[in-house]
């Protein structure tokens, strides 16, 4: 039986609880829009933070999600140019230099979201209906950047394989 190393088992444990957020927050939001429909059509009452609530889910849910959507290789890519290329070699060049302007934009997301959220915490700024600090709706910006940079590590390090020859298989990306 093979030994699963350090970093494999917490990619595994990190890729479940990254899943189960997501099927906890929209399960969440879920409920919280169907209780405000209730509470419309039913009692003829709305309830004031169930929107914004559902809202701020919604966005957290957005930002995680591509996350796990580059895991599965789900994310929306024009491989009209890829179709009319005949080298594998210029495929994996162009796919690698994709890749590594992503990981480029999503460190600047980091960076930026970090400063974003200095200037939010300094403000005080809260919303409206639940008074919440809206900082932590914007860590949403840099966290999940910082998660798909985490993830386009790996994509690279398989771009990276494709290139040198080593072929990698398409479909989920362990990281």
């Amino acid at each position: 039986m093979k030994k699963k190393s350090i970093l494999s088992q917490f990619t595994n444990i990190y890729n479940n609880l990254e899943e189960y957020l997501l099927i906890i927050s929209l399960v969440c939001n879920v409920l919280l829009v169907f209780l405000q429909v209730i509470m419309r059509t039913v009692f003829k009452n709305s309830l004031t933070w169930s929107e914004e609530l559902s809202r701020y889910i919604f966005i957290w849910q957005i930002w995680l999600g591509a996350s796990t959507a580059l895991k599965y290789n789900e994310h929306i890519r024009v491989t009209l140019i890829y179709s009319f290329m005949k080298s594998e070699k210029l495929k994996a060049v162009i796919g690698l230099a994709a890749d590594f302007i992503w990981f480029l934009f999503c460190a600047y997301m980091v960076l930026n979201g970090k400063e974003l959220l200095v200037s939010m915490a300094a403000r005080n700024a809260a919303s409206s209906g639940l008074q919440l600090p809206l900082v932590y709706v914007y860590m949403a910006f840099p966290i999940a950047s910082f998660l798909v940079c985490l993830r386009l590590l790996g994509v690279l390090a398989g771009d990276f394989k494709k290139l040198t020859g080593k072929r990698e298989e398409e479909g989920e990306i362990d990281v």
